[in-house]
């Protein structure tokens, strides 16, 4: 999208007015019957040193506005540890969980009523999986709740809690194990007895662990972030039973593909080694590791280079995979390829232009759209029709605070205390709900309803057949 920007022209008047400036005389004065007056002396306002102006207005909808169903206070999210947010809430089964008074409570989807309340001073922390709510307590002792009754299934005696500024913290709840991941130290319960199997720290980390762990075959893989002489991102594998680390290797991000005991995973370190400003020649790599072993048993190479002059961009962005593809961005244009049947040098199947020209993060694929969030601070969704490669956006009337996607609803809760519901496969407003808020935390949804996370408030909204 480009912003005009309209330029006014000042005219020279007519006549021109000459200005001189007496000197040595101190005061003017004029007796005027016998008085004195002075000249009156000019004013002029105070002018801004830097004064701009925003000339992007939003359009006004006209769409139905559905009242809420149901309305009920909780804790707010905004007082809560960043470590908690996006996981003080969730909706499952036709429920939705949340915590007031520092107490887990259940609620009916359909119309608010308060169903169960468990636990007393507990950690906003909560996630749901296959009928069982798993959450920490106030001194970080992980327990398992029963969804349906809200009886517990038990608490575990080991704290998880470490005193570290990274913080990263999340459950990870997999076949027969809970995972709690804390900065760089991953503990590993039974699921069924809260008993914990084992403890691993990545002592190289110094607790900036990411939130990414993934079980396949036996192996959990976790990233970490790794200073040295250069500072990367490194992928570790440990043997599901005994925590043991098999195999790391620095420089390389999560899987991104894992099939036939392979793990494929991006090079991030020789980008870095590469003085990119003065080269064209864009490369990356993908490594393919035994899930096992971590011996490498294969690469895979996507080359192509910059156009125009030095100094050159980097070039290179995100890297997705779905349903076999591959999808690459390369400068401004994404490129898509045959994961199962690439080899290096070839050319890609499809490429794309980026939406809009935006300059965000490519976060994934929904309903056949790539979708963009167009940059961090304004946190717009864009997105490209992989049918034809058009673009496609889904505008509000006010400013973003939050926006979550479900199937074919873009919920986009904005700034002036309204939230609206979009198609997205039209791209057209299809109602709005009043929440009275500024800040909004993502909208969860759960049989045919969604549920708005407005600061101290949980909002039930019955969605309309067309988005359901």
């Amino acid at each position: 999208m480009i912003h005009l920007q309209s330029k006014s022209r000042s005219r020279k008047p007519k006549n021109h007015l000459i200005r001189r400036t007496l000197t040595g005389i101190t005061a003017t004065l004029l007796t005027v019957c016998s008085g004195y007056a002075a000249f009156p002396s000019q004013v002029f306002a105070e002018k801004a040193d830097v004064s701009v102006r925003n000339w992007y207005s939003y359009p006004s909808f006209t769409v139905p506005e559905l009242k809420p169903s149901w309305t009920v206070k909780v804790d707010n999210y905004l007082n809560m540890n960043e470590t908690s947010l996006g996981h003080q809430a969730v909706a499952e089964e036709g429920k939705v969980f949340a915590f007031s008074k520092s107490k887990l409570i259940a609620l009916d989807a359909a119309t608010g009523k308060q169903l169960w309340t468990f636990g007393n001073s507990l950690t906003p922390t909560i996630v749901y999986n296959d009928g069982i709510l798993y959450g920490l307590s106030s001194n970080h002792k992980p327990y398992a709740v029963n969804a349906k009754t809200g009886k517990a299934v038990w608490q575990s005696g080991t704290s998880t809690w470490i005193d570290t500024r990274q913080g990263t913290e999340a459950l990870v709840p997999a076949a027969d194990t809970l995972y709690v991941i804390k900065g760089s130290t991953t503990f590993a319960f039974e699921r069924k007895t809260g008993k914990l199997r084992w403890k691993a720290d990545e002592a190289m980390a110094e607790g900036n662990g990411t939130a990414y762990l993934q079980e396949s075959d036996g192996v959990v893989l976790r990233t970490f972030f790794v200073q040295g002489a250069l500072t990367s991102v490194q992928l570790n594998a440990y043997d599901k039973k005994t925590g043991k680390k098999l195999w790391s290797d620095f420089g390389q991000g999560e899987a991104i593909h894992i099939k036939n005991g392979l793990v494929y995973s991006v090079d991030y370190y020789s980008p870095l080694l590469t003085d990119y400003e003065s080269v064209p020649d864009r490369k990356l790599q993908i490594n393919a590791y035994n899930l096992k072993t971590g011996a490498i048993k294969g690469t895979l190479e996507f080359n192509w280079k910059m156009p125009g002059d030095p100094p050159y961009d980097r070039g290179q962005g995100s890297v997705i995979a779905s349903g076999g593809k591959l999808y690459v961005e390369q400068g401004d244009q994404i490129s898509e390829y045959n994961l199962d049947t690439y080899k290096t040098g070839d050319a890609p199947s499809r490429t794309f232009q980026r939406p809009y020209g935006v300059d965000g993060e490519l976060m994934g694929i929904v309903q056949e759209r790539l979708i963009y969030r167009s940059n961090v601070t304004e946190g717009e969704l864009t997105g490209i029709k992989l049918v034809n490669g058009s673009g496609v956006q889904w505008n509000g009337d006010a400013p973003v605070s939050q926006v979550s996607v479900y199937g074919k609803g873009v919920y986009r809760a904005q700034r002036n205390g309204t939230l609206l519901g979009i198609h997205m496969l039209t791209s057209k407003p299809v109602f709005s709900v009043k929440t009275g808020a500024d800040l909004h935390e993502a909208t969860l949804k759960t049989n045919g309803m969604i549920i708005i996370q407005a600061e101290d408030k949980l909002i039930g909204v019955k969605l309309p057949a067309s988005l359901k």
